[in-house]
């Protein structure tokens, strides 16, 4: 029947989808978690970058990998009663790489932080690949995307000629010519 041709065709797809799903599951359990691990292990190596891996395997299918970078002494402090010094902490960023209900693998970011001084910036999407698509440069790429965001908040302040508004002249006699309409 004629009529039916492309639900059949779009029940196909979803058919399709699914067996993808399980499929891409079953990548990250044989071998995905490990060869991102892996990559990750050789970039902070070679990078000589401090971090610590976490795996997160609580809840099965949506599993995540996260090197943080970790917290220490922000150098701020500040003087309490009697001069007690009380320093504040600062986080210094996570990378994660988590899996999604439909088998696709989400990277993300957080940034870092001032703890009680500065709220965090919510978490920035990196992307969404499925496991196929995962290779050593996809990881550089994802690792190179993180620390562009660490180096930007490190970087922070208002002097970034592309985001300047424009210059008003202001002074003594400035506007002395202009003509006034009545």
């Amino acid at each position: 029947m004629e009529k039916y041709t492309a639900i059949k065709e779009k029940v196909e797809k979803y058919k399709h989808m699914l067996d993808k799903v399980l499929t891409w599951r079953i990548a990250w359990d044989d071998t995905l978690k490990k060869f991102i691990q892996t990559e990750l292990e050789k970039l902070l190596k070679t990078t000589d970058l401090a971090a610590n891996f976490s795996e997160e395997e609580k809840i099965k299918g949506l599993e995540s990998i996260s090197i943080k970078l970790g917290n220490r002494k922000s150098g701020i402090y500040e003087l309490a009663d009697g001069n007690q010094r009380k320093d504040f902490f600062k986080e210094y960023g996570t990378l994660v790489y988590s899996q999604l209900f439909n088998g696709k693998v989400q990277v993300w970011m957080s940034y870092p932080f001032i703890e009680g001084l500065v709220e965090p910036r919510p978490p920035k999407l990196i992307g969404i690949y499925a496991p196929p698509e995962f290779n050593e440069d996809l990881i550089i790429s994802n690792f190179e995307a993180f620390l562009n965001d660490l180096i930007e908040w490190e970087d922070y302040d208002d002097d970034d000629p592309a985001s300047q508004a424009p210059q008003t002249r202001i002074g003594f006699e400035f506007n002395k010519n202009l003509e006034i309409e009545d």
